[in-house]
């Protein structure tokens, strides 16, 4: 069976990390000079050798001839520690064994002796994970561990972990790779495997990979997959859908220059072959950050007033262009704008603007410029408006309510398992430019609780519920088009959840049972044809043109 590259090349010695120098000079000097604590941490972002590093510590703390705290590899303890059999070095999930009756189960097991090895190490990855209650639990064995047990907690959101914790390890800080970093392994690793690959696109890997070196040697086995023995600049562009600088370069221009025609053209054209237009973006703020970077340290003879402006711009609505149902429309909204403001005033001849349509809206482009310049937008009344959303709002938060009143019912510890391990999946879907915005979306929030029928949903921040609850229907259908589960979406704040769970433990403390409900009927289906309301012309024409991406007021 293929082994993939993050696997088969995963650093065994410390001599075999990349980009982490200072901690691997204090691991081994703590090794060297048997100055071992009984509990680490290590932060920072995903695939930059965290989990890479606790395995290589937990041996290396084993090894018999640990030469200035490296692993011989040939000790008999370094054969057993090597060996997938080791009863010695456990690894753990935190993201699917978060609950307190695993931290009680693994502190009952600290006290018994290692079964071949020195020490025993527990490594639990993504401990952030770990409900409150399951914290509290590994607290006191952190406060008082038997002498032959070291912990390793690993994390990408140090803020989750308490603070009680945080004080009783030594914390180890994992930076990004550098972008040379990540070049040189990848070269390394396409000589040892005979790819013929160009020097551009290791570039590329280490800009979309964002210091992460998992994700680069992922972004490489796909080309390997696609482009063979032999990859090319063009096979990268293809398989993420992206385009050439010069590409870029003439766009940008397009925009800076005022020619709305081919501005739309080259949108309406990207989005034809099927390119990912919120990645072409970033390559677009990406180009405008070298331009602005080079114009200051080179002096360059080039308006940066405009270049900046423009890069502020994208990076202020990339999140919205992300989460846009139609970004192509969105992008060209937006650059219109923009557009408009370069110029004060934007006039456009009907001649110069081409009858085409995208493939995700049938509305000309013609139609959507016009409506843009005519409609009178202070005809509409905002408080109408508002207390209709209010309405809405309401409406779907007794939806959510009462969903998860029904999920206590039958939910269980399997469920809730299961629910985690079925959403990694999703994250092969994260750039897909349809649903992207979607998915993104669902592995943001916090899977609470799921049953047969429910899954509920936390987020951090109220707003971001108020946005994702309006989406709740096309969550539930992106879950059942990608993983096959056909169970309805309760969204709630990570606040009022503690309310609920907290309520939820008091009452079953108190033998109070939880009755079923049924759920109120959706006042406000965005999936049914709503009839054309004769008395508000504006409105409707606005809806038609522009969808759900523009707030009317």
């Amino acid at each position: 069976m293929y082994q993939t590259l993050y696997r088969k090349y995963r650093s065994k010695k410390f001599s075999e990390l990349v980009g982490q120098d200072v901690i691997v000079k204090t691991l081994k000097n703590s090794i060297k000079n048997e100055k071992i604590s009984h509990a680490y941490l290590f932060v920072g972002p995903r695939g930059t050798g965290k989990t890479s590093t606790a395995k290589i510590f937990a041996r290396a703390v084993n090894c018999l001839d640990n030469d200035a705290g490296e692993i011989c590899g040939k000790c008999s303890m370094c054969n057993i520690s090597n060996s997938s059999e080791c009863l010695d070095i456990i690894e753990i999930d935190a993201a699917s064994n978060n609950g307190v009756d695993e931290i009680r189960n693994l502190r009952d097991k600290v006290n018994l002796v290692p079964n071949q090895l020195k020490y025993k190490v527990y490594i639990i990855d993504e401990v952030h994970m770990l409900t409150i209650q399951a914290f509290n639990a590994l607290l006191k064995t952190l406060e008082e561990p038997p002498e032959h047990i070291i912990f390793i907690l690993a994390t990408t959101d140090i803020q989750k972990v308490p603070e009680t914790i945080i004080s009783r390890c030594q914390c180890f800080n994992f930076s990004r790779m550098t972008q040379q970093n990540i070049i040189d392994n990848l070269s390394k690793i396409c000589n040892e495997e005979k790819i013929n690959i160009d020097l551009e696109v290791l570039k590329q890997i280490s800009l979309a990979a964002d210091g992460g070196m998992r994700d680069a040697l992922s972004i490489l086995d796909k080309l390997i997959s696609y482009g063979e023995d032999n990859i090319k600049l063009d096979d990268f562009l293809q398989l993420n859908g992206l385009v050439t600088v010069t590409e870029i370069e003439s766009f940008i221009n397009y925009i800076f220059s005022k020619d709305v025609k081919n501005v739309i053209d080259q949108i309406c054209d990207w989005n034809l072959k099927g390119k990912n237009l919120i990645q072409i973006m970033m390559q677009s703020l990406e180009y405008l950050k070298d331009k602005l970077i080079r114009a200051y340290t080179d002096n360059n003879d080039i308006n940066t007033n405009k270049y900046q402006m423009l890069a502020n711009l994208l990076n202020e609505k990339m999140i919205n262009i992300k989460k846009s149902s139609n970004p192509n429309i969105y992008i060209e909204i937006i650059l219109l704008d923009f557009i408009s403001s370069l110029n004060n005033e934007l006039n456009i001849s009907r001649e110069i603007i081409p009858e085409k349509s995208s493939s995700d809206n049938n509305v000309s482009r013609e139609t959507l410029l016009e409506s843009k310049n005519t409609i009178n937008y202070k005809q509409i009344e905002k408080k109408d408006i508002t207390n209709s959303l209010d309405e809405q709002n309401s409406n779907i938060r007794d939806i959510m309510n009462v969903r998860i009143n029904n999920t206590f019912i039958d939910a269980t510890k399997n469920e809730l398992k299961q629910m985690i391990n079925e959403f990694s999946k999703l994250n092969d879907y994260v750039f897909d430019q349809n649903i992207g915005y979607l998915v993104c979306a669902l592995l943001e929030g916090k899977i609470r609780l799921s049953s047969s029928e429910y899954i509920v949903i936390s987020y951090e921040y109220d707003s971001v519920v108020s946005t994702n609850i309006v989406n709740y229907q096309k969550m539930e259908s992106v879950l059942k088009d990608i993983l096959n589960i056909n169970k309805k979406i309760a969204i709630i704040s990570d606040s009022d959840w503690n309310k609920v769970a907290k309520d939820f433990i008091e009452n079953k403390k108190n033998n109070i049972s939880y009755e079923y409900i049924e759920e109120p009927e959706l006042l406000f289906d965005k999936t049914k044809k709503i009839e054309n309301n004769t008395n508000n012309k504006n409105n409707d024409s606005i809806s038609d043109v522009f969808g759900d991406i523009v707030e009317i007021y």
